[in-house]
């Protein structure tokens, strides 16, 4: 089972900034996807908005498209169902060793400067997808047992279960802080 402290424990290593959050609307997002998000997720966009902007993390915040907001045919899912795609198309391109997932389990929930990839395998009970990460310069994936708020928890403390991460930019960045 996840740890399901990680959106707490974030919040003591790396306060949000003043102001920051992002409103959803929860029920058109999980309609268009067809699944329920976790709600280590949606309290972190509540608390942080679109990302680590400053370590140079995206958090994909979920939303539905119409006609009049986008042009391109066939995207109910917005931006995150882009990333999604492309994480997807990543997948299968690489062939990732020792996951043993589904393609369409994959669901994108970030994206960094170096074309890193976080999702999670959307199998199961929402709180417990784990997380997956693409390596763009290695082009690998490695698989993580915990949820979104838990892994981001365990990177920016430099912990050891997420030392897959030690070239990024988030490694270690919450003992950095004043």
């Amino acid at each position: 089972m996840i740890d399901r402290d990680g959106l707490a424990g974030l919040i003591r290593l790396m306060p949000p900034p003043v102001g920051a959050g992002a409103m959803v609307h929860w029920e058109a997002v999980q309609t268009a996807w067809g699944l329920v998000f976790p709600s280590d997720f949606k309290g972190f966009l509540a608390h942080y908005g679109d990302g680590l902007l400053d370590l140079d993390l995206s958090v994909l915040i979920p939303s539905t498209v119409t006609p009049e907001t986008c042009d391109e045919p066939g995207a109910p899912k917005g931006g995150m169902g882009f990333i999604t795609a492309d994480a997807r198309a990543t997948w299968m391109d690489t062939g990732p060793n020792g996951i043993d997932a589904a393609v369409g389990d994959l669901v994108a929930w970030g994206a960094d400067g170096s074309a890193d990839l976080y999702c999670w395998l959307a199998n199961g009970e929402p709180e417990d997808w784990p997380v997956v990460l693409f390596s763009h310069g290695h082009d690998t994936w490695t698989r993580f047992d915990c949820g979104m708020t838990q892994f981001l928890c365990r990177v920016l403390s430099a912990d050891s279960r997420a030392e897959a991460m030690q070239d990024s930019a988030l490694w270690g960045a919450g003992l950095r802080r004043p």
